[in-house]
């Protein structure tokens, strides 16, 4: 008779710390095979950035495929709708006659599973194999475990190490950064491939924020950024969402007070050897960034990026970087002389539009003997550089 770890979940997506305990499992009690089950919907939580049941089984075959103890298995699926655990045992009992099956749950699952559809005929057909979820859960877990014994059902603690990692705090993670050490590296290549867990922004919360902190003039030409930028987000294929969102926050700061926002970028630490009191129009740009991210809990760097360099850019400038910075300087409502050539220039190629708008900023702020920050030498020369090794494509 074989044993059978019965694992299910969203896996959305599966990282290391379902591996950790499918491991555990299986060298503790001896198990033969580990069964990973993606769950079509899970039925007792909300999943509104739950990735295809086609992404993420096949994220489980590539955290899988190196380890022979460990398969996946595609019935709920297949079946589709919301996933009850009841169908599924019912099914693996007939699959699996003659082995014992163990349900592996975590501590919320197993302090709640009277809740379950049919939570008896579970415990007819399998043993409730129990991971903690927290530090502190053991006696909890033991009065349970007693008092679901006196109703026939039997369950095994497994007292496992525990790993405080979710699902949730990896797509923050991923949708940050595009970086994650805590899934298998095949499945980080999977998710950059697919370009999964993006998730779009809510643009009428962000106008919302950052309404009561503009002038209406300032709001405006937010509106307008907001508009040019998704307009080059369409031309040179970044995500539009995203490109919104970067033209709605780029000027959050803008209207603040000048002490309060050098005191803000002093407490950060963003130094970078710009001189703010010589160079306040500056200010709000490096304070913006500092701001959403405290005051807002936005924390996704290619955000963070485009607000703080949206004024002076910087070498090796992001995609959505360039976006912001050269609607900033081409939105519908600027009026400045040649502002329609350097529309046109962005028209045709992005690259060549950030260098044109790289040399008005540069030659405008030499021609009334203003301070030009590192960054935007270093950014200048980096254009200049490039239009000479063989100009912008």
């Amino acid at each position: 008779m074989a044993s059978i770890v019965v694992y299910g979940g969203s896996f959305n997506p599966i990282h290391n710390g379902h591996l950790g305990i499918c491991r555990w499992a299986k060298d503790r009690f001896g198990a033969d095979q580990v069964l990973l089950i993606p769950a079509a919907y899970p039925p007792h939580k909300e999943a509104p950035d739950l990735a295809s049941g086609e992404d993420r089984a096949a994220m489980c075959r590539l955290a899988a495929e190196d380890l022979p103890w460990l398969s996946v298995e595609e019935f709920e699926l297949r079946r589709g709708g919301k996933s009850y655990t009841v169908d599924t045992i019912s099914y693996l009992r007939q699959q699996y006659p003659g082995d014992q099956l163990l349900l592996m749950i975590g501590t919320d699952m197993f302090l709640t599973f009277r809740q379950w559809r049919r939570w008896q005929e579970i415990g007819k057909m399998a043993r409730l194999l129990v991971a903690s979820r927290h530090q502190d859960d053991l006696e909890q877990l033991k009065a349970q475990q007693r008092s679901l014994e006196a109703d026939g059902v039997q369950s095994i603690l497994m007292e496992n190490p525990v790993e405080e990692l979710s699902s949730t705090q990896v797509r923050q993670q991923l949708r940050e950064t595009r970086e994650c050490d805590r899934i298998p590296p095949a499945v980080l290549a999977y998710i950059r491939a697919h370009e999964l867990y993006r998730g779009p922004y809510d643009l009428e919360q962000l106008r919302e924020l950052v309404r009561p902190l503009l002038s209406d003039y300032r709001f405006h030409h937010t509106l307008c950024v907001e508009q040019q930028a998704v307009h080059l987000a369409q031309l040179y294929g970044e995500d539009p969402n995203l490109a919104a969102a970067g033209g709605i926050l780029h000027d959050a700061c803008k209207n603040m007070d000048k002490d309060v926002l050098l005191q803000m970028v002093l407490e950060s630490g963003i130094i970078n050897e710009i001189q703010f009191r010589q160079q306040p129009q500056l200010l709000h740009s490096y304070a913006g960034a500092v701001y959403i991210q405290k005051q807002w809990g936005i924390t996704d760097q290619r955000l963070v990026g485009a607000v703080r360099y949206h004024t002076t850019a910087r070498k090796g400038m992001t995609l959505l970087e360039k976006i912001v910075y050269l609607a900033d300087l081409t939105s519908a409502d600027r009026h400045y002389p040649d502002v329609e050539q350097m529309r046109q220039r962005a028209e045709r190629s992005l690259e060549d539009g950030v260098y044109g708008a790289l040399q008005f900023i540069v030659a405008d702020l030499a021609g009334r003997g203003e301070l030009i920050c590192r960054d935007t030498i270093e950014a200048y020369n980096e254009y200049c550089l490039k239009k000479r090794n063989g100009g912008f494509q």
